[in-house]
């Protein structure tokens, strides 16, 4: 019976991370052509370079969280949904500071609930 609920839980906590890591490869989906866009809109070539040097980065942070489903042997998301179109739509329009400070947002939400999951998942199987 231990058992049992022993690989429930980590198997509920796996689901967790994924889904954590999976919402963060998703929300980079919007990140990265946000940046694009707004180095697109900016007023001069050094703010233009500094936000798409910011896009290739959090591209790379992308890769890196489909590194980390190939590990977990969890799909790639599908692509945006229509909820992260109408951000990628607004957001530009809202200006670059609000933008900027909506994905740093995002990324510390998505950031700190990978971490809390994975963490959960590392005390489940210390546990054992």
């Amino acid at each position: 019976m231990l058992a049992t609920m022993l690989l429930y839980r980590r198997s509920t906590i796996r689901w967790l991370l994924i889904e954590a890591v999976q919402r963060a490869w998703r929300r980079h989906e919007v990140i990265v052509p946000l940046y694009r866009r707004l180095a697109a809109r900016a007023p001069d070539e050094q703010r233009e370079s500094l936000l798409l040097q910011m896009a290739e980065r959090e591209r790379r942070h992308q890769l890196r969280y489909e590194r980390m489903l190939s590990r977990l042997r969890a799909p790639l998301p599908r692509g945006v949904n229509l909820f992260d179109r109408l951000w990628l739509w607004l957001l530009p329009r809202c200006g670059p500071d609000l933008a900027l400070r909506w994905a740093a947002w995002a990324e510390r939400r998505d950031t700190r609930a990978i971490l809390e999951a994975a963490m959960l998942l590392r005390s489940i199987l210390r546990g054992r």
